[in-house]
């Protein structure tokens, strides 16, 4: 639970606009975390193939 607690709090103390998209949390330590950062690596490059990188921030819009 306090796993939970800091993982929301990190971001919430980070200064607008530079704080993560999302946050992951893996207590079982299963791999998903790289997993997930290479399917964020994929859509990224993606996103920006095909002009859309606005997306790639908070707040970035079409």
């Amino acid at each position: 639970m306090a796993e939970v607690a800091e993982a929301v709090a990190r971001p919430v103390a980070m200064e607008q606009g530079t704080r993560p998209l999302r946050t992951r949390i893996d207590p079982s330590r299963d791999g998903s975390e790289v997993v997930s950062a290479v399917a964020d690596r994929v859509r990224a490059d993606f996103f920006r193939r095909i002009g859309l990188v606005s997306l790639l921030t908070a707040g970035g819009s079409l």
